[in-house]
Formats: structure tokens, C-alpha cells, sequence
């Protein structure tokens, strides 16, 4: 009986601020995963002072440009702040 080994490889990966924001780059983690019908995809989660955003996207780049900008957003717009002050 052979056995299956269940590795998952996560990858670090960088946002920032906008296409140009090199001035503030957040790290987080990636997974590639593949859908129900076995199409690859990636989830990207990248930690921002006290939250995190997570986005995915079909590959790497779409991924790269989406968190980058949801870093600008949430730098910009303090969206993760007014989240938490609604809840209290």
C-alpha cells in the first residue's frame, strides 16, 4: 500500500502601496490550489498593521497587482480602522 504525503507549499510574498509604492511593502503568504474542476489558483494573505487582506486571482501577477492595490486602499482609506471602531 503506498502512502500519500500531504505537503503544501507556502510561499512568502510582498505587496505595496500602488504599482510605485515601494516606500511601504507588507509581506504575507501565498497557496496555490486548484479549483473543483482542477483549475489552478492562488490565495494571497498579507498582514497590514492590526488586519490582513486577502485576495486570489488565477495566477501570481493577477494576484500581485490586486493585493498591491488593496494595500493602497487600506493605507489611504484606513478601511480596516473604521471596520473596527463599527464593531465596538
Amino acid at each position: 500500500m503506498k502512502k500519500e504525503l500531504k505537503i503544501e507549499i507556502i510561499e512568502i510574498f510582498m505587496a505595496k502601496a500602488g504599482k510605485n509604492g515601494w516606500d511601504k511593502c507588507f509581506h504575507g503568504t501565498i497557496r496555490r490550489k486548484c479549483d473543483v474542476n482542477g483549475n489552478p489558483f492562488v490565495i494571497g494573505r498579507i498582514k497590514i498593521n492590526d488586519g490582513y487582506i486577502i485576495a486570489n486571482a488565477k495566477d501570481q501577477w493577477e494576484l500581485s497587482e490586486k493585493l498591491d492595490q488593496l494595500v493602497l486602499i487600506n493605507l489611504t482609506t484606513n478601511l480596516y480602522d473604521d471596520q473596527k471602531s463599527s464593531l465596538n
